[in-house]
């Protein structure tokens, strides 16, 4: 009985595991983000996206981030507790400047912005026929805050830091409110994507 038991609970810890992974799971863009609640948030959360351009391409990004939210178990609705807000930065070490640079306001999110950054192929280098390697893909910051409706400040902050695998803005956006969602209203010291 006790092996039985023992067998049990070691399949339960491994699904727990592979749902907490599968929650975590940030295919879309790889690194780490931490996140601190600064007040507690309601017990029962209704989330919406602070929008501030209601543009075809921020909405679209928008249903993707709250899908994201929705995998994660965090309901939205039309009359929200809890109002989320993105920030970005893009760090982007093909810019003209020596040692890179920074680009605020990351194409695509900070509100749901514009779409994500597109680069031309690469150049053809001296000898004929090869190409210099393409340039490495962003490393891209988001700063997340969940705040009440009529509150002054914000409940909870989340810090995304992460380098793209790909160029899919709506999966990055469906990836980024996965992992918020899984977060939202806990501390979490380093959490990997």
């Amino acid at each position: 009985m006790t092996i039985k038991l023992r067998r049990y609970g070691l399949i339960a810890g491994w699904l727990a595991i592979g749902w907490v992974g599968r929650a975590a799971a940030m295919p879309s863009c790889e690194g780490t983000y931490a996140a601190e609640s600064l007040r507690p948030l309601p017990a029962r959360i209704v989330v919406d996206l602070d929008i501030r351009d209601p543009s075809p391409d921020h909405l679209r990004l928008a249903k993707q981030f709250l899908a994201g939210m929705s995998d994660a178990g965090v309901v939205s609705g039309p009359k929200p507790n809890v109002l989320v807000s993105i920030r970005s930065s893009r760090l982007d070490t093909s810019l003209n400047q020596p040692g890179g640079g920074t680009q605020p306001n990351y194409p695509g999110f900070s509100g749901l912005q514009d779409s994500i950054h597109q680069s031309l192929p690469a150049m053809p280098d001296s000898h004929l026929g090869t190409t210099s390697s393409p340039p490495p893909l962003p490393t891209i910051l988001f700063h997340v805050e969940a705040t009440e409706p009529n509150a002054a400040h914000a409940s909870w902050v989340a810090n995304v830091q992460c380098r793209m695998t790909g160029t899919d803005d709506g999966a990055l956006a469906e990836d980024l409110g996965r992992v918020m969602g899984g977060a939202l209203g806990r501390r979490v010291a380093r959490g990997a994507l």
